[in-house]
């Protein structure tokens, strides 16, 4: 057999698999470098979507788009794309983030001039677009880091939150980290296209913060279930079609990270709070795995909001596999450690 250690002159004799080689043992292709992707995703890997105030994938750039609000004035509703803040240690959205793709005749380069915060944390933000106001800011489209299921809300009424409008002040947070407001009336995310089904086995991991649990408030989900919510009495209740119900103790207006699994085959799920198990159960089901509808974020989606949730949320995630007490625990860790969740 010839000698076939080069190919079209490339060396390949170090080259060890193909069909799986690792991007890490490449090191370039026609002499341009391609660096390793990096990030939650590629520690934990598996999603089938991943939506984070915070950058999970080296490659995802972009987090989210937002809009405007100036309420009638100058740059009113305009729009524009969020880039995750690189300078930071690990990427986050931030006043300082880059934004594209904007509107026409948005000449702000950054989300802080963008909304004309003013002066935070010493540093004052030019006013490019001449707006007479700080305007409030709101999120059209969550994107998806693991793929293309992004959550997407066109009605401006029903868009959360991320700004107040107050001048000199920072984006909305929670322990000092960005964070979406939803208002319990009609905010929510919904899919519209490239409908994301949550199909089982799952483990769904969210962060947030509830600000009032006076109703049942749903975290995610669909109308064909299941979904996740809050309810009046302080719990974190599941449902999986057609009738598998489970309950945890939640504790209100405190950070928290809700981690839910849940397996059709073995007929388990279970549910942690702040990386504690709170709750374990064998969901009644019929002789085959859920039919499950297209997820939303603050609401199941119905066409309006059903069951709003009413408060914030930092990072949601959602794996195609019944993680491994390992797996949960790492993954937890890694969460509630950037989000300084006790």
């Amino acid at each position: 057999m010839p000698n076939i250690s080069k190919i079209n002159a490339l060396d390949i004799g170090s080259v060890s698999k193909v069909d799986g080689l690792a991007k890490a043992s490449i090191l370039d292709i026609d002499g341009v470098a391609v660096p390793s992707a990096t990030g939650f995703l590629i520690d934990y890997p598996g999603a089938q979507a991943a939506y984070s105030v915070r950058q999970l994938l080296s490659t995802v750039t972009v987090a989210m788009r937002v809009r405007r609000d100036t309420a009638g004035g100058t740059g009113d509703d305009d729009e524009a794309d969020v880039a995750f803040d690189t300078s930071l240690a690990t990427p986050i959205i931030s006043l300082d983030s880059a934004i594209s793709n904007a509107s026409a005749g948005v000449t702000a380069t950054t989300l802080g001039q963008f909304l004309n915060v003013g002066t935070v944390g010493g540093t004052t933000y030019t006013n490019p677009d001449s707006l007479t106001v700080t305007a409030s800011c709101y999120v059209d489209t969550w994107y998806d880091q693991a793929g293309s299921y992004d959550v997407e809300q066109a009605t401006y009424g029903s868009q959360p939150q991320i700004h107040d409008g107050t001048v000199n002040t920072d984006l909305i947070t929670e322990n000092g980290k960005p964070a979406i407001e939803f208002d319990g009336t009609d905010d929510y995310l919904p899919r519209t296209q490239n409908d994301l089904y949550i199909t089982a086995p799952w483990a769904v991991f969210i962060t947030c913060t509830n600000i009032n649990n006076s109703n049942n408030r749903i975290l995610i989900g669909s109308a064909a279930r299941p979904y996740i919510q809050l309810t009046s009495a302080n719990k974190l209740n599941v449902l999986i079609q057609p009738d598998g119900i489970t309950q945890a103790s939640a504790t209100a207006e405190a950070q928290q990270l809700f981690t839910v699994r849940y397996s059709w085959s073995d007929s388990v799920m279970d549910i942690h709070v702040d990386g504690s198990l709170t709750d374990s159960a064998t969901p009644t089901v019929t002789s085959t795995p859920p039919t499950d509808g297209r997820t939303s974020i603050g609401s199941y989606f119905s066409g309006a909001a059903t069951q709003p949730y009413y408060g914030t949320m930092q990072e949601v995630v959602i794996f195609g596999v019944h993680e491994n007490n390992t797996n949960r625990t790492a993954i937890e860790g890694n969460i509630m450690t950037y989000f300084s969740i006790p």
